[in-house]
């Protein structure tokens, strides 16, 4: 019998314990964003996808329901990716301007990725 390793991807399983609950919610929604937005993305859609359409991503992705700031999350996973054509004013902005557990989406040759923002309890 093999075994396999399951990751898990919570703020339970990562976060020591003790942590508070709005640093383990950030957290989640770092890992849910980016889940539901490249659900969003193969179906064509953008930042201003309706709440519809965002909840059928979401089910797609077996990720639901969604709270307003989850849904802002995905949304900003959603904004047009940061590459080098971006100037380093945009880049500053957008990058130190995420809010906790939204997505950044990058541009990097042909490839995207999504730099995701979880949060630390020292």
């Amino acid at each position: 019998m093999r075994h396999v390793r399951v990751w898990r991807s919570t703020a339970l399983h990562f976060q020591p314990h003790g942590t508070p609950g709005d640093v383990c919610r950030d957290h989640n929604r770092a890992v849910l964003a980016p889940a539901v937005a490249v659900e969003a993305l193969r179906n064509g859609l953008g930042p201003d996808l309706t709440d519809a359409q965002l909840d059928e991503c979401a089910a797609t992705a077996e990720r639901h329901p969604l709270s307003a700031t989850s849904r802002a999350a995905v949304r900003t996973a959603l904004e047009p990716a940061l590459s080098v054509l971006n100037s380093p004013a945009t880049v500053h902005h957008r990058l130190f301007n995420l809010q906790a557990g939204h997505p950044l989406r990058l541009r990097v040759g042909d490839a995207e990725y999504f730099l995701v923002p979880i949060p630390i309890t020292l």
